[in-house]
């Protein structure tokens, strides 16, 4: 802390020395990856302003050179007083730099009719503190920060995986369920308008897991965060590291998630924005970061009047400065996915230039995917090999899960552009993930999925609201209702990010026959020669693995996914040609992962 200080000092000597204007107050640790905020004095206005409209009519961005020459143009927005209030003269840019060292910054603020959404430098005029520059000395990653701020952006690198630019490779086990996360009764101005489930109206409150809030964790308005705060925590204590939410879900199903001022369908709501529910969006966002969890944001909803709902369905005004605004709130998040549509509708050229216009405002490069129908892959078969795409969200039937990482691992190779495999809807709508059929799902999804190459968020189901029901796809209060899968999923990924260099292997099922047929038979994922998991949804018969492509001597060991553990002893193989499995340690009517690798 005391470093952190005297970085903090020495940059803001370094920003009065060097800008030649008013210099921006910095709020923040000065460190690589943590994010800073550099807050410019601009004109008195507020969030209800229609002329000028201070997210339309100014637009903020702030050029940061770095020690090895790159350059990031991040967005701004107009962010009232700074401090959550809709009025006031503060404009903000949240920054995360990627190098220690010392980095240049230069603000461009300019004023014109709708200049927010244009991509033109030159449009407008400059005014107030445009040309401001300004200096910053950035520490050293700090490798015991929290969540990710110690391995940094996690990143599309050519391969079936994302990696952490100062980490390791990372593999998905996220929520799926509620996508409506953030219809939460403690943000403001956060009602139900009428949305499902029906009857009164429903808004979360978290209220099982404000025990799981923790001192010195974030929280506002004396308690209102505790709820969805707590939530996060439980969810990282379970080690589940994705959740799926929209931030406006208006027209479709929850109605009760927008960023805003108002809800009702007019042009001046929908380019007005909460200020004070986008500032506290933004601490529970941060405090997932800080968590390990990444965010995964859905920008539009399968029904109509949702897809319709910015610009009749179409990339205008209105959708693109919602883009805008979420990027420049949002877009520093290390560990973020753009998901263009759940269940999409879009055409494909619609798509192609929603995801261009991310582009073109995002300057970290977030991955970017769109949401299937159930085993519907229309759309993939044209945008499969397009650099703007690089992961899937795919909706499916759990019996061809396994298929379908297998087969869109393969296509997109093919295509040159290798996608990671998120496998993010378990149908069918009506169960999902349930409080009682883990097991099940065990043995059907979760390791044919890690098995063959993919990552995976889990459904909870469309199910009535609690207490009467233990909560879905709308109405998840308690997570806690879904802990045996936490558990599962938790040993699932431990066990491949533990003994597996699973960024290097592929499904071979091929290599295994004779074994059980029970929930369509094993899994292999190999390194050939080297290494080979082997997944038995039943462990009786275990079948026979075609070691022929390795040589020399490997050892076998049993993993038991339901206890996360290594059972009974290790034993040594010949490899060059087909073997045995034989028995597992005990249960074998059970499910058993039979780990071979070099010694």
């Amino acid at each position: 802390m005391k470093n952190s200080i005297i970085v903090f000092l020495v940059s803001v000597l370094l920003l009065t020395l060097s800008c030649g204007g008013p210099s921006p107050d910095i709020q923040g640790t000065l460190t690589v990856w943590h994010p800073m905020t550099l807050n410019f004095e601009g004109p008195e206005t507020k969030e209800l302003s229609h002329d000028p409209n201070p997210f339309l009519d100014y637009r903020l961005q702030v050029l940061f050179t770095g020690p090895g020459g790159q350059i990031y143009d991040v967005p701004g927005y107009y962010a009232g007083d700074g401090k959550g209030q809709g009025t006031g003269n503060i404009w903000q840019v949240i920054f995360a730099p990627d190098q220690a060292g010392t980095w240049t910054f230069e603000a461009q603020f300019r004023r014109g009719k709708e200049i927010a959404i244009q991509l033109d430098p030159n449009a407008g005029e400059p005014v107030m503190f445009d040309g401001v520059s300004g200096n910053l000395v950035i520490a050293p990653l700090d490798e015991q920060a929290a969540g990710f701020l110690k391995w940094g952006r996690l990143e599309y690198v050519g391969l079936h995986y994302l990696k952490f630019r100062d980490g390791s490779y990372w593999i998905k086990g996220g929520t799926d369920s509620p996508e409506n996360f953030l219809g939460y009764s403690g943000f403001d101005h956060t009602v139900d308008q009428g949305g499902k489930p029906d009857g009164a109206p429903f808004l979360h409150d978290y209220s099982f897991h404000v025990r799981h809030w923790q001192e010195g964790d974030p929280d506002w308005n004396n308690g209102a965060g505790k709820g969805i705060i707590g939530a996060l925590n439980y969810l990282a204590s379970q080690e589940v590291n994705s959740i799926y939410f929209l931030p406006m879900n208006l027209g479709g199903d929850g109605q009760e998630t927008f960023p805003f001022v108002q809800a009702e369908k007019t042009h001046f709501n929908k380019t007005h924005y909460d200020i004070s529910k986008l500032y506290q969006w933004g601490i529970v966002l941060d405090h997932a970061q800080n968590k390990g969890i990444k965010c995964h944001v859905v920008l539009a909803e399968t029904e109509k009047p949702n897809e319709t709902w910015l610009d009749d369905g179409n990339l205008g005004i209105e959708r693109k400065l919602f883009f805008r605004e979420l990027v420049a709130r949002f877009g520093h998040l290390l560990a973020l996915k753009w998901n263009l549509s759940e269940e999409n509708d879009f055409t494909v050229e619609q798509l192609r230039e929603q995801a261009a216009y991310i582009q073109a405002v995002d300057p970290y490069n977030h991955p970017i995917c769109v949401h299937t129908h159930p085993n519907n892959f229309q759309d993939y078969q044209e945008i499969v090999g397009n650099e703007m795409f690089t992961t899937t969200s795919i909706q499916y039937k759990p019996d061809l899960a396994a298929e379908h990482v297998r087969e869109w691992r393969q296509k997109s190779a093919e295509a040159g552009l290798p996608w990671v495999l998120d496998m993010d809807e378990n149908n069918p709508a009506g169960t999902g993930l349930t409080d009682t059929n883990a097991d099940d799902l065990r043995k059907r999804v979760l390791y044919d999925v890690y098995f063959n190459g993919g990552e995976i968020e889990w459904y909870c189901g469309y199910h009535a609201r609690p207490p009467e029901n233990i909560g879905g796809d709308l109405t998840l209060e308690d997570f806690r209702t879904r802990e045996a899968m936490w558990t599962f999923m938790r040993f699932a990924r431990r066990f491949m990010q533990e003994h597996l260099p699973f960024w290097e292997m592929q499904p071979m099922p091929a290599l295994l026959s004779g074994e059980s047929d029970a929930f369509d038979g094993g899994s292999v994922f190999a390194r050939p020669g080297e290494i080979y998991a082997v997944y038995l949804p039943q462990a009786d018969p275990s079948g026979i693995l075609d070691l022929s492509d390795a040589s020399g001597e490997l050892q076998c060991r049993w993993f038991n996914p339901r206890t996360g553990e290594f059972q009974g002893p290790a034993r040594t193989l010949q490899a060059g040609s087909a073997i045995e499995l034989g028995a597992p340690p005990d249960e074998p009517k059970e499910d058993w992962v039979v780990l071979i690798k070099k010694d």
